[in-house]
């Protein structure tokens, strides 16, 4: 059985795991405890050398990076979450590159500034929490508009953008970013929440270690 190897506060480790629930295919999902170090251990280090989660160990095949797990497991169950046509394709893996890098990024800096900096000993940088949230402003507004126009970010039918959108903005009530000024995205957020995949994995973010 495959194991995928995630943690609940790792937005690109929950798209991950949005993706095994929504495909629904006998995937175990473990945790590793990145507080206690777990990550840097040497039997992890066998599935992931980087440290660093997500990762897949699909039967001694092991493969890091959560779009890469996301486009192997859909091909390798023939989902059409990531469709065979190559325009189709194409358009898939722009809003997840559009996602990672336009909306995650900025994301990050908040979730860290906020969340992990004071746990790891650093100080919060304010001016890094205001640049992410002024680069979410600039951002958003192109999901909104997409997601105006379509059901989801590349049409009428989910796809692993989507589970990648989904996963990078499950910290958003608890880091306070405001998604009222993006009606549709807003929209589209609670429409996904409420489905099985998701409640699946929990209720929301940090429901695991009691945020």
């Amino acid at each position: 059985m495959p194991t995928l190897y995630i943690h609940p506060l790792s937005t690109p480790a929950l798209s991950t795991a949005f993706m095994a629930s929504a495909l629904d295919a006998g995937i175990e999902t473990k945790i590793v405890n990145l507080m206690e170090g777990e990550q840097m251990g040497e039997d992890y280090k066998k599935i992931n050398p980087m440290g660093k989660v997500p990762a897949l160990d699909d039967e001694g095949f092991c493969l890091s990076e959560s779009a890469a797990i996301m486009r192997y497991l859909a091909k390798s169950r023939q989902s059409d979450l990531y469709p065979e046509n190559i325009q189709a394709q194409a358009q898939v893996d722009q809003w997840l590159d559009y996602v990672g890098y336009h909306v995650r990024t900025p994301f990050s800096r908040i979730q860290f500034n906020t969340m992990f900096a004071e746990m790891l000993g650093q100080e919060k940088d304010e001016k890094s929490i205001e640049f992410g949230r002024h680069i979410l402003s600039t951002s958003l507004p192109h999901i909104d508009a997409q997601l105006k126009a379509n059901s989801y970010l590349c049409g009428e039918a989910m796809s692993i953008a989507d589970l990648s959108l989904l996963a990078t903005l499950d910290p958003a009530d608890h880091l306070e970013v405001d998604l009222t000024p993006y009606p549709h995205l807003k929209a589209w957020r609670d429409a996904r929440r409420s489905e099985p995949f998701y409640k699946h994995v929990h209720n929301h973010y940090g429901e695991e270690i009691g945020l």
